[in-house]
């Protein structure tokens, strides 16, 4: 290990978390930063991290009532600062120096937080470490080339099944289509000449009608006309005897004749006013009707044929398509002259381009898909020998073994060869196992980092155990930063250091 990593590291905050000022000091070894609860233990933790690693967002560290804050750190001889403001929009801005030995690794594989990294991943039940090894392995770059290249591959895809590949190997369906439009525009216009020449017949029966009825109306009119005629020449004939009958003597047969004669008249006025009454009805009734035919007329000229706008839209709407299929089958063959990538070109001298580059496409795939299993694979051996290494210099009971399978999925396995879940084991073991696994990440990915940093984790576990993983970690580490709670009623941070 280099000499100028075994220097002490001198860590100055100022308007960070909950902390206004504070100077420690960290030692070659094991830091133990011992204070109560809430009085910035995991703010130390954040303030330090973000100065070797970008993971921890500003605003994360800077004090929420602060406009400006500062970290530095005195390391081999030199001075590293970052400043913290908040823009007055309230985002929180950072600028500065980052240490030496800056890596965006480093905090994954080497600050264990509750809420961060492998330790969330094990309290979480979440087994499958692929994406995790994928980052500190720089395997993530031959998978970002993987999905850029299969990205590429779909882009082409979707090209080829594009309106114009696409109506190029669908041409002669689009002219089949093209033929059975003009099949049912002849049929649309077949109906509308069915439909008019229907309603004209319809107009031309009506206008029968109306004459039948007016001729009737008219005779009925006349009949009717006699019979008021009829009634009036009765009246004054019974008048006539009436005054007759005055001037003969009322016991003479004449007048009895004369009498006869009257009653005669008037039974004959009641038929006649009878007659009038009906041929009356028949009359109104007449010109009732007249009326509603000339109505009916009326409306069936305004209105004209039923349907036929619905048939003269459609026939609209089929001549639009005939016309837009047969731009569509001019377009089949060639791009149109303004088309951005493929101006007038033959679509199937694109097709047979596109389908090169995505052959070659395919072949970049497959040579970085070999790279990346190489270098996953390789990185999944050298990170399960180290967990193993570990496991076996400890000499911690009840572990087996504890590696990563084919799949990137986590196994632990007890004496006898027994697999358990990640979610039966106990607290303790779930925090051994997180920090073996950090261990051995970092001395796979990042052997040369000089930090390894655990936040209070301590609580509710085995501390024999803790321990026992902190010096061992301590002899591999040239720096070792613990925090840990106590009962200290002073608030203030404090710096015990095991050499």
């Amino acid at each position: 290990m280099p000499a100028d990593t075994r220097e002490n590291i001198i860590l100055e905050l100022e308007n960070v978390g909950c902390l206004k000022r504070l100077r420690i000091e960290f030692k070659p070894g094991l830091n133990i930063i011992k204070a109560p609860n809430a009085s910035g233990k995991t703010t130390i933790i954040r303030g330090f991290s973000c100065m070797f690693s970008d993971k921890i967002p500003p605003s994360h560290v800077l004090s929420l009532d602060e406009l400006n804050g500062r970290i530095r750190v005195h390391y081999d001889g030199r001075i590293y600062e970052k400043t913290l403001r908040r823009t007055p929009s309230g985002q929180v801005m950072a600028q500065g120096d980052m240490l030496p030995f800056t890596d965006p690794r480093a905090f994954d594989a080497c600050v264990a937080l509750a809420e961060t990294g492998v330790v969330h991943r094990i309290t979480g039940g979440n087994v499958v470490f692929r994406k995790y090894l994928e980052e500190l392995s720089y395997g993530n770059i031959y998978s970002a080339v993987i999905n850029a290249s299969q990205e590429l591959i779909n882009k082409y895809g979707r090209k080829l099944a594009g309106p114009s590949f696409r109506n190029f190997e669908m041409l002669p369906l689009l002219l089949t289509e093209l033929t059975d439009l003009h099949i049912r525009r002849d049929q649309i216009k077949q109906k509308i000449e069915d439909l008019k020449s229907s309603h004209e017949s319809r107009i031309q029966e009506i206008h029968d009608q109306i004459e039948k009825k007016s001729s009737t109306l008219s005779r009925e009119e006349t009949h009717l006309s006699q019979l008021t005629k009829n009634l009036s020449l009765e009246k004054e004939r019974e008048e006539q005897l009436q005054e007759l009958l005055n001037l003969t003597d009322r016991s003479s047969e004449v007048a009895i004749s004369i009498n006869k004669g009257i009653a005669s008249s008037r039974e004959k006025q009641e038929r006649l006013k009878m007659e009038i009454e009906t041929q009356t009805r028949l009359v109104e009734s007449l010109k009732s009707d007249l009326e509603a035919l000339r109505d009916l007329l009326k409306k069936e000229e305004e209105t004209g044929p039923r349907g036929l706008r619905d048939l003269e839209r459609r026939l609209k709407n089929i001549n639009k398509m005939i016309i837009l299929k047969e731009e569509e089958i001019q377009r089949a063959e060639r791009f149109p002259p303004d088309d951005e990538e493929y101006p007038g070109r033959l679509v199937v001298d694109v097709r047979s381009e596109i389908l090169r580059k995505i052959e070659w496409l395919e072949k970049v795939t497959e040579y970085f898909q070999e790279k990346y299993m190489r270098r996953m694979t390789s990185a999944r051996r050298r990170f399960n020998s180290n967990v193993t290494r570990a496991f076996r210099e400890l000499g911690l009971k009840g572990f087996e073994n504890v590696f990563l399978d084919q799949n990137f999925a986590l196994h632990v396995m007890r004496e006898g060869s027994i697999r358990q879940p990640i979610e039966t084991l106990s607290a303790s073991e779930k925090l051994t196992i997180s920090l073996i696994l950090m261990l051995a990440a970092k001395e796979t990915f990042l052997p040369d980092f000089p930090l390894f940093i655990v936040d209070e984790l301590t609580l509710s576990y085995d501390p024999e155990r803790f321990w026992r993983i902190m010096n061992y970690i301590k002899r591999r580490v040239p720096y070792v930063i613990v925090t840990s709670l106590t009962s200290s009623l002073t608030g203030k941070p404090e710096v015990i250091h095991e050499p």
